[in-house]
């Protein structure tokens, strides 16, 4: 079923809070009070739990703040933090008359903060730890034998004794336990930190209170409606409405971006500030979506948004780089095409290496939705292709089954789709609308678009999944124009819900007598195959 969505069902319901004092905790932590509160009592219980891994959003790349807040807490024992180990920064270097002390033998008797990336890049680094951690020795022997000529390998072994605290990203865990399967085993406690949280009446203040404590003496502060807006921000880059992502680092940037941008004749920094500060960093920094635009000014991109075209549909995809304000989304045309044959489907972009495993894993299941519509007939009697027309990156992801689906329903059935429409979403086996990723950007994708290349006379739709309406986190310029009727946005659940307002007839629901009844667009593929496979056997 079709549904218009409303304006206000794309605009977040969160206000930023009072800000409140976050008594001392790094950025990376100030979210996680019941992890730390359990972690505190891990350090406290040594006898308990020896050796403690963490895993989380920002901790190993501030692993020396980190390290700075453990030696406020335990201020009675070393502690060793070594963002970038090496096999010799940690065993030291045993010379001929004298020994340097690495990391690991500084940390004897008290703390060893490490990263665990480093170890899945170096096995043998990894073996060597836990070669101290079970002997409670360094023993220069198990060094590889082409380590450092000067080291001395016979030296006699080092006692160090220390609880190892290890840090990084689950997908980190994951690799390093193919390495050892015994890796996760070897920690007494382990604390798995969220990467994001929904927010509530608790976090909001936790928030504003973070987002102040980035002022800088002798910048404008941020007043409350700034705070409003960064919160608006900070969820549509997670494209959520309520869940705030914890990768709070590229937050803080622009934050500090924002304070220097206004930092001349400025009593405090307002929402209308916060909200040209993308466009202002992108117009330095976002070289790929300018050239995107520059090429669709041009007509190096071809974008069709007036008439009607067979076989042809604009579905959306999103480029991802390095951060939020490098992401962006684009408008691809979709195409199929048909001929005899003996019912194959062709992904051209797999054909080419362009298409990964979930971009193929879509196209087979719209496959699937096809063959059991039509599981009827006996011999299909038609090939068909499919393609990103335009593209030459790689791509990936199942987002654009259902307008796969549609160009190629157009293609068998020879009926046309309006190009002011755009479509994104997965499909099950059975037909059934899925929910995307990132469909804010793809909406804005389409918006930019249409304005670039389209009509301001023109009334453009975007279907998307029914299950990504609570997603949806839109910029003020975009609820403005919907609330014109210039902009439309509808959800739907099921590809058949999709197709009268596409084709302008029904999908078709096959009778006792195994035929779809007249008129419908499967009894038109229907009668097309046919045709077709009469003039190949005549």
């Amino acid at each position: 079923m079709l549904r218009k969505v409303l304006p206000s069902q794309t605009e977040i319901r969160f206000k930023a809070a009072k800000p409140i004092r976050l008594n001392g905790l790094p950025d990376f932590l100030v979210f996680h009070k019941e992890e730390v509160r359990t972690f505190r009592q891990a350090l406290e219980n040594p006898k308990l739990f020896r050796h403690i891994l963490i895993t989380g959003p920002e901790i190993e790349s501030n692993l020396l703040r980190f390290g700075q807040y453990l030696e406020e807490i335990v201020k009675d024992q070393p502690v060793v933090a070594e963002p970038n180990p090496t096999l010799l920064s940690l065993a030291g270097f045993p010379l001929k008359d004298m020994y340097r002390a690495g990391r690991i033998a500084e940390a004897n008797g008290g703390l060893l903060l490490l990263p665990i990336k480093p170890f899945v890049e170096d096995p043998d680094m990894y073996y060597f730890l836990k070669g101290v951690l079970l002997t409670g020795k360094i023993d220069f022997l198990s060094l590889p034998e082409d380590s450092d000529s000067a080291i001395n390998r016979f030296h006699p072994s080092i006692d160090s004794v220390f609880r190892l605290i290890l840090v990084g990203e689950e997908a980190e865990v994951d690799s390093i336990s193919e390495i050892d399967a015994d890796f996760y085993g070897s920690f007494d406690f382990k604390i798995h930190m969220p990467y994001e949280i929904s927010l509530d009446r608790s976090s909001l203040p936790i928030f504003s209170g973070l987002v102040k404590s980035w002022e800088k003496p002798g910048y404008p502060p941020l007043d409350q409606a700034a705070l409003d807006s960064l919160l608006e921000l900070a969820l549509r880059w997670n494209d959520s409405q309520n869940r705030l992502s914890l990768h709070l680092s590229e937050l803080r940037s622009f934050v500090r971006e924002i304070l220097a941008l206004n930092n001349k004749g400025k009593r405090a920094v307002g929402r209308s500030e916060i909200e040209a500060g993308p466009s202002l960093i992108q117009k330095r920094t976002a070289i790929h979506k300018r050239k995107y635009v520059e090429n669709i000014k041009e007509g190096l991109i071809s974008v069709q948004l007036k008439g009607k075209k067979t076989g042809r549909i604009n579905g959306l995809s999103v480029i991802l780089l390095q951060s939020s304000l490098l992401d962006f989304g684009q408008v691809n045309q979709v195409s199929a095409r048909v001929s005899l044959g003996s019912g194959n489907l062709i992904n051209i972009e797999r054909e080419v290496n362009l298409s990964g495993n979930l971009h193929d894993k879509g196209v087979f299941i719209l496959q699937s939705y096809i063959k059991g519509m039509f599981s009827h007939i006996q011999s299909f009697g038609l090939d068909a292709s499919i393609l990103f027309e335009q593209n030459s990156s790689p791509i990936d992801g199942d987002s654009a089954s259902c307008a796969e689906l549609l160009a190629l329903l157009s293609a068998l059935s020879g009926l046309e789709i309006p190009c002011n429409i755009a479509v994104t979403g997965a499909l099950s086996q059975y037909g059934d609308i899925l929910p995307v990723g990132s469909v804010s950007t793809k909406i804005q994708a389409w918006y930019d678009v249409t304005r670039l290349a389209g009509s301001a006379q023109e009334k453009y739709r975007i279907f998307i999944p029914k299950d990504n309406v609570r997603d949806l986190n839109l910029p003020r310029e975009i609820r403005d124009l919907m609330k014109k009727g210039k902009f439309q946005i509808l959800s739907c659940s099921h590809v058949e819900d999709l197709i009268p307002e596409i084709f302008g007839i029904q999908a078709g629901k096959m009778s006792k007598s195994g035929k779809y009844p007249s008129g419908s667009l499967f009894r038109i593929i229907e009668e097309r195959i046919d045709k077709k496979r009469d003039e190949e056997e005549n």
